[in-house]
């Protein structure tokens, strides 16, 4: 994980360890599976460290060797003061049935250049209605999951990937396709903040090892969380929202203060880092109040509604997108036309077609670099076979074929060797 030698860290106040043989000691964390030996005086060195104030990482370094704190910082045997109530209970939850490879979020720094890795984030930030969203994105993982097993189940040792939309298949050896597993999520003591601050941790893990964070939510308040992890890796970043909402509202009261899925891109639009907002698929009409609050244009901010997108096409996003930054796609999918309860917490009147949407993607995919993806606010009920998970899982198989070397599979099959 991140080691900043220029932070103050802390003993994690759970560590436990024991004697595991002469002059060796076996240490644990109660959440964790990873157990790490070391010699019985590094257990002398921690427990001064827990008794002291916390310390910078150089000083610990010192005391400890740089491998050892390395090694403890992964594990969250040693917290950074900064984050250590956020990150004390944890960090992800192994998925059940992992899209992909499953890897420990311990071991993120196994990763490679455009790596693509999901997680997903429980995140809610307003009382949940007639449709929750907070868990709805284990439906994308589901969707991806099923798509990507063998037939022949977990014994099968090769096989590829077809996707007969655009005739090319992907060697599964070559799909580099991790899943973290869930963001730790206490229902009972965690505020919406903690899970996007333990997202955040994970997402900048992800890209700096150049790598490409997929991420499920949740509520559209993740995209403050995503979007801002991204900062130390691309200091100049564009982000295109597709939503049904421009998630700018403000109605002059208190509640305009506070980050929720409503307002989230009032948050992002003024990170320093975020040089473009692109917003596509926006539709409806509502009464906005004037009291309190003030007209303002932001240059930032670029729009192309639904109706434009539906009826003229996507050729102004295209054009408009600077192809010199790097992007972060944040999809609502109640942009999508069939998003509907309980796929969908907010649906909206019309919305955009899944085909031309597809083909905007892979412009997207080809003429842009394309940094990471999050798809947000589905529904927790279980979708129909098409649903709104559907379409964000068969999008994001799209940019995993994009990432990898793929070969066409036009007018060829697969027959049984006789």
């Amino acid at each position: 994980m991140t080691t900043d030698y220029a932070s103050h860290y802390r003993v994690h106040p759970r560590l436990h360890w024991e004697l595991a043989g002469e002059g060796r000691i076996e240490m644990r964390l109660p959440f964790g599976s990873k157990r790490l030996r070391a010699a019985e005086s590094i257990a002398t060195l921690l427990k001064r460290a827990a008794e002291e104030a916390p310390k910078t990482g150089d000083v610990l370094a010192q005391c400890l060797g740089t491998s050892v704190f390395e090694t403890l910082v992964k594990y969250l045997f040693l917290l950074p003061e900064s984050q250590a109530d956020v990150l004390g209970d944890g960090l992800c939850i192994p998925a059940a049935r992992p899209a992909g490879c499953a890897l420990p979020v311990y071991d993120l720094d196994m990763l490679i250049e455009d790596d693509l890795v999901l997680l997903h984030v429980p995140i809610a930030t307003t009382a949940e209605g007639k449709v929750s969203v907070a868990s709805g994105g284990r439906w994308v993982r589901t969707h991806l999951a099923q798509s990507i097993e063998s037939p022949l189940g977990a014994s099968a040792r090769q096989g590829v990937l077809l996707d007969l939309d655009f005739g090319c298949q992907l060697d599964i050896a070559a799909m580099r396709l991790f899943d973290v597993g869930d963001v730790v999520h206490q229902p009972l003591q965690d505020r919406a903040s903690d899970i996007g601050e333990r997202a955040a941790y994970v997402c900048r893990t992800i890209a700096a090892r150049g790598a490409r964070p997929l991420i499920l939510g949740g509520d559209h308040a993740l995209a403050y969380y995503s979007v801002g992890a991204l900062a130390q890796s691309y200091p100049r970043l564009g982000v295109l929202q597709i939503d049904a909402h421009p998630d700018l509202y403000t109605v002059g009261a208190v509640c305009d203060e506070r980050l929720n899925h409503a307002n989230v891109m009032h948050w992002v639009r003024r990170m320093p880092h975020v040089l473009a907002l692109w917003q596509v698929g926006v539709r409806d009409f509502f009464h906005q109040p004037t009291e309190r609050v003030t007209c303002v244009h932001d240059p930032k901010v670029q729009v192309l509604s639904a109706f434009e997108a539906e009826t003229s096409g996507y050729q102004r996003l295209l054009d408009g997108m600077d192809p010199s930054l790097p992007w972060f796609v944040t999809f609502d999918v109640d942009a999508l036309a069939l998003a509907d309860y309980p796929q969908t917490a907010t649906p909206v009147l019309g919305g955009l077609s899944l085909y031309p949407l597809l083909a905007c993607f892979e412009r997207l995919f080809h003429e842009f670099r394309i940094v990471g993806m999050e798809f947000v606010e589905i529904g927790d009920a279980p979708p129909e076979a098409h649903g709104t998970a559907a379409i964000a899982a068969r999008l994001a198989s799209r940019y995993l074929f994009h990432l990898r070397k793929v070969t066409p599979t036009r007018d060829l099959l697969y027959s049984t060797i006789v």
